[in-house]
Order: structure tokens, then C-alpha cells, then sequence
């Protein structure tokens, strides 16, 4: 019996030509499959890149001009719409802030949030001040600082009023720092 040796049939170059071919096959393959999971990506990454909102692109009602009185801070709770990639709730509870009518008319909002550690401020109607009583920071009623650790007065929001009703832009800013920063 004399042996048969199949390999000297092949055609000469066969072997590299089918490794390219083979790579080139895996190559297009891959390039398919990227091609059809990217929209998959993109719709998954969204979110991350959605447009955020929490109330300070709208000014928000809070109040009536009739609810206020001269050197009596009324403390409001502030819903509006909070929207991120993920949730959208059109009613939801952003926080708490002070409107204050001054004596000249005006009508000031304070965030309820102590610019020390973000406790929340309370106005103590004995002294005639806003009081943090976690760390002991005083407040006057147009928002100075008077006592205390916290680097600066109340962050005042923006307000408009009108005959109708008090609307504000409620914002949240960052605490510990000299500077109004606003976060989010």
C-alpha cells in the first residue's frame, strides 16, 4: 500500500488566501453586527444626555399677594415639573422657600435651604429671624447673614409678582461655599 499525500494537490497559495479571506469574513461580520447595535446605544445613552429640568426654566406659582403680610415670612412648598432622561413628573415637590413682603412693597423669596450644610431654615417669629438649627446660623428677614457658621445669607430666588399671584424661579444652590452657585 503506498500511503497518498493530499496536501501537494492543494493549489499553491490555497492556505494564506483562505486565512485572508476567512479574516475578511470575520471582519465584515463584525462590522454588521456593530453597525446593527448601535442604534441600540444610542437609544440606551439618552438619557444621559437629556436636557434637565427642575423648575428654574419656569417661574412657578407659589401664592396669592393676599397670603402675605408685612414682616410675617410665609414659608411655601415650590411644585413644578421635574424632567431628566429617565422621569417626567409634572408635579412635583422641589423644595421650600420663604416669601417675605417688605415694607416698601416688595416681595422677596429666600430658599429654605441654609447655605452652611443645607439644613432647612425656620423663621422664629419671637426674634424676628430666619434660625438653623442644626449648627445655629441666624438670619435677618431680608436674608442677611447675623450669626453663625453659614459663609453667606439666604440664596435669594427670583420672583414675579403680579396682581394675581407670586410666582418664583426655584433653583437649588451649592452649600459651604462663599459664592451663590447654582446646582443642577
Amino acid at each position: 500500500m503506498s500511503s497518498v499525500d493530499l496536501g501537494s494537490e492543494r493549489e499553491p497559495g490555497a492556505g494564506p488566501r483562505r486565512g485572508f479571506l476567512a479574516t475578511l469574513a470575520g471582519a465584515a461580520g463584525a462590522l454588521i453586527g456593530v453597525m446593527g447595535a448601535l442604534p441600540a446605544f444610542i437609544f440606551l445613552g439618552h438619557p444621559l444626555h437629556a436636557k434637565k429640568s427642575s423648575g428654574r426654566d419656569e417661574a412657578l406659582p407659589v401664592a396669592t399677594p393676599d397670603d402675605l403680610r408685612v414682616g410675617k415670612p410665609l414659608r411655601v412648598t415650590v411644585y413644578g415639573p421635574l424632567r431628566d432622561g429617565w422621569t417626567r413628573i409634572d408635579h412635583a415637590r422641589l423644595g421650600a422657600a420663604w416669601l417675605v413682603l417688605m415694607a416698601d412693597g416688595r416681595v422677596r423669596a429666600f430658599s429654605a435651604v441654609c447655605p452652611h450644610l443645607g439644613c432647612g431654615v425656620d423663621w422664629n417669629d419671637k426674634a424676628g429671624t430666619f434660625d438653623c438649627p442644626c449648627h445655629n446660623s441666624g438670619f435677618a428677614v431680608d436674608g442677611r447673614c447675623l450669626r453663625g457658621p453659614s459663609p453667606r445669607g439666604l440664596d435669594e430666588l427670583e420672583v414675579l409678582a403680579s396682581d394675581k399671584d407670586i410666582r418664583i424661579r426655584y433653583q437649588r444652590f451649592k452649600v459651604a461655599s462663599k459664592a451663590k452657585e447654582p446646582i443642577g
